[in-house]
C-alpha cells in the first residue's frame, strides 16, 4: 500500500441505544417490525421480537418505538431518531444526522435488484451495471474504457477484463462517458457515509476476490474490486490486496486525492499521491 496520508471522513453509524427499553405503542404499530433484518450498513443480522428485547450481531439489545420514534438500547449506549417502514425497509434518521437502513432478511436480494440498473457506454459498447446508493447512481463496475494513460493491471488484457482499466488523473478527470463524471471529495463523502461511516468499506467491497478472505458484504451492490495500482516505471503492484479510485480532488501541482479500500481493513481511506499514477475508476452519473 502507498503513502497512507490521512484517513476520510467517515461517520459511525451506530446501532446502540438507551437503557431498559420495552415495546409499548404509543399509538404506533411495533409490531410491524418484528421479525429478522439485515443491516445495509454493516451487513450484520437483526432480530426484534414482541417482548421488546432481541439483538444486533452478537449483542443484545432492546428497543421501543414511540409515536414514530425508535429508540434501540445496549448497557448504556443509547441512540434514538425517527424511523419509517415502506415495505419491507426500515429506515431510521438519529437525531444528530446519521442514516441507518436495515432490509427484511428474506428481502434483501429483491431490494438489491431493485436499485440495479445497467448501462451500455457507446463509445465501445461496454455494459456496466450501476446501483442507487444515497440517492445517487453509480457504476458498479471500474470503467474499461481504453484512451491515452490508462493501462491493464501487469499489462495483461485479462485484468482489464476482471478490474477494469487504470489511468493517470488527467486522463481519469475525462475518461467517463456522457452522462457521467468522475466523482468528487463530497460525493465519495456521501457514499461513505450512506454505507456505513467507518465500516463502509466492509459494506462496498465485493463478497469474493479480496486476498485472505478480506471480503466486505456488497451490502449495497457497489462491487469494489482489488484493482490495485500502476507507479513509475511500468509497475503495478496491489491487485488482490487493495482497490484505489481516484476524486476530482487536486491537493497540489502533481498531486490528487484518491479513495482506498484493503483486504484488512473495514475503512476507506481518502488519500492523496502523484497524478501519473494508474488507479481505477468509478463513474457517478450527473444529476
Amino acid at each position: 500500500m502507498r503513502n497512507f496520508v490521512r484517513m476520510g471522513r467517515t461517520f459511525v453509524l451506530a446501532a446502540m441505544v438507551v437503557v431498559g427499553a420495552v415495546c409499548v405503542s404509543n399509538g404506533d404499530n411495533p409490531s410491524a417490525l418484528v421479525g429478522q433484518w439485515v443491516s445495509m450498513s454493516d451487513g450484520r443480522n437483526v432480530e426484534l421480537f414482541k417482548d421488546g428485547t432481541g439483538a444486533v450481531g452478537n449483542t443484545n439489545i432492546t428497543w421501543k418505538t414511540e409515536g414514530k420514534r425508535f429508540v434501540l438500547s445496549s448497557g448504556n449506549t443509547s441512540k434514538i431518531g425517527d424511523y419509517n417502514l415502506s415495505g419491507y425497509e426500515l429506515t431510521r434518521t438519529f437525531d444528530d444526522g446519521e442514516v441507518v437502513l436495515w432490509v427484511r432478511k428474506d428481502k434483501v436480494e429483491e431490494y438489491t435488484k431493485k436499485n440495479t440498473s445497467y448501462f451500455t457506454d457507446s463509445r465501445n459498447g461496454q455494459k456496466y451495471r450501476a446501483v442507487k446508493i444515497g440517492g445517487k447512481t453509480w457504476m458498479a463496475q471500474n470503467l474499461n474504457y481504453q484512451t491515452g494513460n490508462s493501462w491493464c493491471y501487469d499489462d495483461d488484457n485479462s485484468n482489464c477484463e476482471k478490474y477494469g482499466r487504470l489511468y493517470d488523473w488527467n486522463t481519469a478527470m475525462k475518461a467517463c462517458p456522457s452522462g457521467w463524471h468522475l466523482p468528487s471529495d463530497k460525493e465519495w463523502d456521501n457514499l461513505v457515509t450512506a454505507s456505513g461511516g467507518d465500516v463502509a468499506g466492509k459494506t462496498l467491497k465485493s463478497a469474493s476476490g479480496w486476498y485472505n478472505n478480506g471480503n466486505g458484504f456488497d451490502g449495497n451492490g457497489f462491487s469494489a474490486l482489488p484493482g490495485g495500482g500502476r507507479y513509475t516505471g511500468d509497475n503495478f503492484s496491489d491487485a488482490s490486496l487493495g482497490g484505489y479510485w481516484w476524486t476530482d480532488a487536486k491537493h497540489m501541482s502533481g498531486y490528487a486525492y484518491y479513495r482506498s479500500m484493503s483486504y484488512d481493513k473495514g475503512n476507506v481511506f481518502e488519500l492523496r499521491n502523484d497524478k501519473g499514477n494508474g488507479y481505477s475508476v468509478r463513474c457517478l452519473q450527473d444529476g
